[in-house]
């Protein structure tokens, strides 16, 4: 809660420039510095608000943890975030911008006594002298995910801790950081378990068959509609229906979905008779769902009642410490557990792979450690594979053989879903780059060539990990 403060004095401020804490003992939670806000002009003169939340939105939506009255702020205008690292302000990509000690930012560590300027409302950033420890698990395992970096170690705290409950579940992350395989795993540790976990991949779906794939249709609900269809909520009904690509969902179809969450009943194409149901919705997406509600692109309400609890899976490159503990496991997975000893020089190969980029994520390291035991070649060198498959380097995505198309890799051995994800992340990145260097690095200029959304193409580039 906000409280009136005197603000001719501010609170002494930290020498230091950072808010992490030292443990107290090894292998400790990492502490940091409890902060508050304090509100300088605007509406709100005067108050102050304690960022007690790891992730904590100002803007003048209804549910913003920090809800301005001010005409120039956006409805989630921008969140300060807090991890091992210390405390973030993100900008999400609001009409009139996030500013930092007067500089416009798209993100910015926060040091303290650091402005925050959104619309006519100036914040001053003020830790305080008490800490507080970040909640992580002491396991470096989730089911079949594993990770002992403190990133990986939080979610698993916070899947180990909603996993039992029936709150809707919101898991983001970039393409390949493993949204699915979570999911899953959250199904497994729930009291659900035994009922169906069913999958809907929203953006692979025709607009004029979601709704039936999602609710089912009676016979001669449309042309082809021969006989009653049971939906995947109807066919989970007791289990876990996980929502893939729910950003993709269509606009139409959103009130619906709001629908079966409210009043936890379904109604099938082509009837007006509703069906009482019994599921847990668990959804994932790539795309930041905080823009396309401030876009207008998604429901604000349907997002709110999806997102109850967000588990975001942080890319590869920022839990660089993990990939020894992934490349053994995969190794195991695929080879078996001799298969090891045909690398040469594991340790020396790790650290030429942590100084990669990424792109694709843990996808793309299982791709790469899959790739490199199919070389005649012996002993391994994995880091031979980096060069493989690389936008770029490539005369071609499909070549003359539909058995070459990702730099060698057999086309048609692994899930569908799984290559389809990689040729596209492929393509998008081959595009950008072509794109934007036919235009100089101008993002305007490119994103009116290619036909599409300055904001979106902005969002391509940050997915693809492209640099200036």
């Amino acid at each position: 809660m906000p409280r009136q403060v005197f603000l001719g004095i501010l609170p002494t401020m930290l020498s230091s420039q950072t808010l992490i804490v030292p443990a107290k003992n090894k292998g400790a939670p990492p502490r940091v510095q409890k902060t508050v806000l304090l509100v300088t002009s605007g509406t709100l003169l005067g108050l102050e608000f304690p960022v007690d939340k790891d992730i904590f939105v100002i803007g003048v939506g209804q549910n913003a943890d920090l809800r301005l009255e001010d005409l120039a702020v956006s409805r989630r205008h921008c969140q300060i975030q807090v991890d091992e690292q210390g405390y973030s302000i993100i900008d999400l990509e609001s009409t009139n911008g996030t500013f930092v000690n007067g500089v416009r930012i798209s993100s910015a560590f926060l040091n303290p006594g650091a402005e925050i300027s959104v619309g006519n409302t100036k914040l001053v950033f003020s830790p305080l002298q008490e800490a507080r420890e970040l909640q992580i698990s002491p396991s470096d395992a989730f089911g079949v995910v594993v990770g002992h970096s403190v990133a990986m170690r939080r979610v698993f705290y916070i899947a180990e801790t909603y996993a039992p409950t029936d709150a809707p579940i919101m898991i983001t992350g970039e393409t390949g950081t493993g949204k699915e395989v979570i999911a899953e795993e959250i199904h497994r540790h729930s009291s659900r378990a035994s009922k169906p976990f069913v999958v809907i991949d929203c953006a692979a779906l025709a607009k004029d068959l979601i709704e039936s794939e999602l609710f089912g249709h009676v016979k001669g609900a449309f042309t082809g509609a021969a006989s009653d269809r049971p939906g995947a909520f109807e066919y989970a009904n007791g289990g876990t229906v996980f929502l893939d690509e729910i950003g993709d969902l269509a606009p139409e179809l959103q009130p619906k979905l709001l629908r079966v969450l409210e009043n936890r009943e379904i109604r099938k194409v082509g009837t007006n008779a509703v069906q009482k149901i019994d599921v847990r919705i668990v959804c994932a997406t790539n795309r930041r769902m905080d823009i396309e509600v401030n876009e207008g692109r998604f429901r604000e309400d349907l997002f709110y009642r999806l997102c109850v609890v967000n588990i975001e899976l942080p890319p590869l490159r920022k839990r660089i410490e993990d990939i020894p503990l992934l490349a053994r496991k995969f190794v195991n997975e695929l080879h078996g557990t001799s298969a090891l000893e045909d690398i040469v020089d594991f340790d020396a190969a790790m650290e030429v792979l942590g100084r990669h980029a990424w792109p694709g994520n843990v996808r793309e390291l299982r791709n790469l450690i899959d790739r490199a035991f199919y070389s005649p070649s012996r002993p391994i060198d994995l880091t031979l594979s980096l060069s493989l498959g690389r936008i770029g380097q490539q005369p071609n995505v499909f070549s003359e053989s539909d058995r070459s198309g990702l730099g060698g890799v057999a086309i048609g051995e692994r899930p569908f879903k799984e290559e389809k994800a990689e040729l596209i992340d492929n393509f998008e990145r081959k595009y950008i780059i072509k794109l934007l260097k036919r235009n100089d690095g101008n993002v305007s200029q490119s994103a009116r060539e290619a036909g599409i959304e300055r904001a979106y193409l902005q969002r391509l580039i940050k997915k693809c990990g492209i640099k200036n």
